[in-house]
């Protein structure tokens, strides 16, 4: 009762800031409260339409101003008390949140002379950030509780906190050398393709330097940042079998304690597993492993319709056809699919366009895009780049099935057009390779027999070329090996 008798005395006394919060629920009780919900409903979406809407006046009346000012400041304040127990947020972040708020509440608390409480709140905020090994929050803590030993003239919790701080401060130091590297590396990985491609090469130094320190320190922040750079390094040259060694090196170390379970993201390790296994072509364990590690992911998040992706495209690859359209029927009814990027809305349209080239029904003829798919323009912009490829496949082996020669004569120019600005370097290889199949099948007419021999050093021309790294690909949706021969069964069947 002591603790609740300071705490009221110190809350009555310091008083507070008139209505900081903004009243998320009432209706219209305020302008503040009007401003929000009609924000919230996207009833307003620029300063011109808040202006006419709450006070009939110009966008840049100092009324507007100032009310805009006022949310802001209550939307900021909502910030200390968002709810971080959602399953669905990194597990280290809702640790990192709790131990922010029990600090904040100490240093209050210090700040207006209340140091025996402070001080349980920031030894409960210390043992949390040491739980979680989170070295900048643990320094934060001990220089506080440092300060409130001192005021308090407590000198063996005093000099025992310093000495603990004198060996944070020297982990803390290895950490920073580590974010400058990770970052810097970021950074880099970041510019362009021929930027980046320059930069791999240097890459291997930082990563040996990032396994150094943490093999020195076995600092959980190093860790990380070794784990996702090493898997960004691997999978950009393609070396996607040292990405699933990795994943289940980590898998391993979680399991023996090496790597703190409260921060490290054991669902993104699942994700990239999936991922790994798909491009080292191991499709039965992969989609063994996917079919186990669905619940990991809430279905409202992206995270689960990326997932999600890779598992499509697993089923997709092994040629389980069936499967591919249970799992697209699963993504399609989710209610959060709208909510998703645009981008990742189109990779869903390339797919089930895909899926329905090659087991057709009416039922996915339906959810599908496949009609709106095979008329459309690719669009030859950067951001475009992987989906291009993919469409001009599509298009062709439809417009062959229908014998639609005038319209795969337009084609083939769209994809000399297209090959002679995007496939000239080596990583799109595949892709001209296939494209190349593409045009001999046109020359040929259709013709089966023909297509079939002169096409044997182009199709051994893909099967001797390796799948390029993340970083330069084009969608492979089902690899071009099997496109081929769908394309030369297609033309069989033409001829009968």
């Amino acid at each position: 009762m002591e603790d609740l008798r300071k705490l009221v005395q110190i809350v009555t006394s310091r008083g507070q800031k008139s209505f900081p919060l903004i009243e998320t629920k009432a209706k219209g009780n305020s302008k503040e409260t009007e401003l929000f919900i009609k924000i919230k409903k996207g009833e307003l979406k620029s300063d011109k339409e808040a202006a006419n809407t709450l006070y009939n006046c110009a966008p840049d009346d100092s009324r507007l101003k100032m009310l805009k000012s006022r949310l802001r400041k209550k939307l900021l304040n909502h910030l200390f008390f968002l709810d971080f127990s959602d399953e669905r947020l990194k597990i280290s972040h809702r640790y990192e949140y709790e131990c922010l708020s029990l600090l904040f509440q100490g240093r209050t608390l210090m700040n207006v002379g209340e140091h025996r409480i402070s001080a349980k709140l920031l030894q409960n905020a210390l043992k949390l950030a040491e739980e979680v090994e989170i070295t900048s929050t643990i320094i934060t803590c001990l220089e506080n509780l440092l300060i409130n030993y001192s005021l308090t003239f407590n000198s063996n919790l005093y000099y025992k906190t310093s000495k603990e701080l004198e060996k944070y401060r020297k982990l803390a130091s290895y950490e920073n050398e580590a974010e400058g590297l990770y970052y810097t590396a970021r950074l880099e990985l970041n510019k362009s393709v021929l930027s980046k491609r320059k930069y791999l090469s240097t890459l291997q130094k930082t990563l040996d330097r990032l396994l150094e320190l943490w093999n020195k320190t076995n600092s959980p922040t190093i860790f990380d940042f070794y784990y996702i750079l090493n898997i960004t390094n691997q999978e950009l040259q393609g070396n996607f079998s040292e990405i699933l060694n990795m994943t289940i090196l980590s898998e391993k170390l979680l399991e023996e304690g090496k790597i703190n379970k409260k921060r490290f993201d054991s669902r993104y390790n699942k994700f990239i597993t999936v991922y790994a296994y798909l491009r080292v072509k191991e499709y039965d364990k992969g989609l063994t492993f996917a079919e186990a590690n669905m619940e990991a992911f809430n279905r409202s998040t992206n995270n689960w319709f990326a997932f999600m992706e890779n598992y499509m495209l697993l089923a997709m690859h092994a040629g389980r056809y069936e499967l591919a359209a249970r799992i697209y029927d699963e993504v399609a009814e989710n209610s959060f699919f709208k909510k998703i990027t645009v981008n990742a809305q189109e990779r869903w349209m390339l797919y089930s366009s895909y899926l329905y080239f090659v087991n057709p029904s009416k039922e996915l003829l339906k959810k599908s895009y496949y009609k709106k798919l095979l008329s459309s323009i690719p669009e030859y912009s950067k951001d475009k780049q992987g989906f291009n490829v993919a469409i001009l496949v599509l298009q062709f082996l439809y417009h062959v099935q229908q014998r639609n020669l005038d319209v795969l004569a337009n084609l083939i120019e769209s994809v000399k057009k297209y090959a002679g600005r995007h496939l000239r370097e080596n990583f799109s290889q595949r892709s001209l390779y296939f494209f190349k199949l593409l045009v001999l099948v046109v020359k040929a007419d259709l013709d089966y027999k023909e297509a079939l021999q002169k096409g044997q050093e182009l199709y051994k021309g893909i099967q001797a070329t390796p799948v390029p790294g993340d970083a330069y690909a084009e969608i492979e949706i089902i690899p071009y090996e099997q496109l081929w021969n769908i394309l030369l069964k297609t033309l069989e069947k033409l001829e009968k």
